[in-house]
């Protein structure tokens, strides 16, 4: 594998949880919905491929034969992001940061595999060996000590939070599912930029819809602007931006289950950076010894799922 591909992947994860960072301060500033975040988020991240596509030369439009020939699911990809950007913050207050964090990884996990070893949207098929399977269980053993840092007074309110995992696992598998269809439409389009464009366009178009309804409008936008906001909390569709064109550049190359797994152990490897420095007004967080044999655990799992 080239190095480069691996770079790219990591990049991606590392990318994720500095843009949850962002949009978390970009919803707390616009005082609206999780939805309106995302639809800034959305709307900075259409116009900086928008302004990629326009120097690189590239076609805006889709040409119509594509439209017709091209199976339906190609426009997904914007839609599963909407619940992919959302999803953690919409689940957050019920199960606190260890389990938001766990489930949808979960769901990456099992859904990539299954794409994988299916062939699903386009993608080669990679088989499930006994050592894939041996790999993805120590990325799991790996995320868990990483991550699973559990207070040990326990929330006790009775509140069942069976079914805000179960949308966490679900949304995780949205988000292993939107990797291949971004990336069968880059191969379509002959450009992974202008699928990056297309499925944030879809995603704006729906996010307009949503916030109509949960917002009553976009007035809060103007909350976020003037004396006392960082402008920093408009780069998160920017960085969304960019992890959907590594998304849509990787996945036809090494496929949907190799592709999110580096952009797991990126994404854990970048938690443990926001933390550790206290990144974008994060609290400081110690990093254990535990932590550091998690990230170790990870490593040996994805060599086994790509190498052997």
């Amino acid at each position: 594998m080239n190095n480069l591909i691996l770079i790219l992947g990591i990049i991606g994860g590392i990318i994720l949880p500095i843009q949850t960072s962002i949009n978390t301060n970009l919803k707390d500033n616009t005082k609206g919905t999780p939805f309106m975040a995302s639809l800034g988020s959305f709307i900075v991240g259409t116009l900086s491929l928008l302004l990629a596509l326009l120097v690189t030369k590239t076609p805006i439009l889709v040409p119509a034969s594509v439209i017709t020939t091209q199976p339906w699911w190609i426009w997904l990809g914007g839609l599963l992001g909407i619940i992919g950007l959302t999803a953690n913050v919409v689940i957050f207050p019920y199960l606190g940061a260890v389990q938001t964090v766990i489930m949808p990884i979960l769901g990456q996990i099992f859904m990539s595999m299954l794409i994988d070893a299916l062939g699903l949207f386009g993608t080669p098929i990679h088989s499930l060996t006994l050592t894939r399977f041996l790999g993805i269980g120590l990325l799991i053993v790996g995320i868990l000590m990483v991550i699973l840092q559990k207070n040990i007074k326990q929330d006790q309110s009775g509140i069942s939070k069976l079914p805000w995992q179960i949308i966490g696992i679900i949304a995780g598998m949205f988000q292993a599912t939107q990797t291949p269809i971004n990336g069968h439409l880059g191969l379509v389009l002959h450009s992974a930029v202008h699928a990056a464009f297309i499925s944030f366009l879809i995603g704006v178009i729906g996010l307009f819809i949503i916030v109509a309804f949960t917002d009553h409008g976009y007035a809060k936008f103007k909350n976020a602007f003037g004396k006392g906001h960082p402008w920093w909390i408009w780069l998160g569709g920017f960085l969304g931006a960019l992890y959907v064109l590594f998304n849509a550049i990787l996945s036809p190359v090494i496929g949907a289950g190799a592709t999110v797994v580096l952009v797991i152990l990126g994404n854990l490897f970048g938690s443990v950076l926001v933390d550790k420095y206290g990144l974008l007004g994060a609290p400081k967080k110690p990093i254990t010894v535990a932590k550091y044999i998690g990230l170790v655990l990870m490593v040996m799992g994805v060599t086994l799922i790509k190498l052997f």
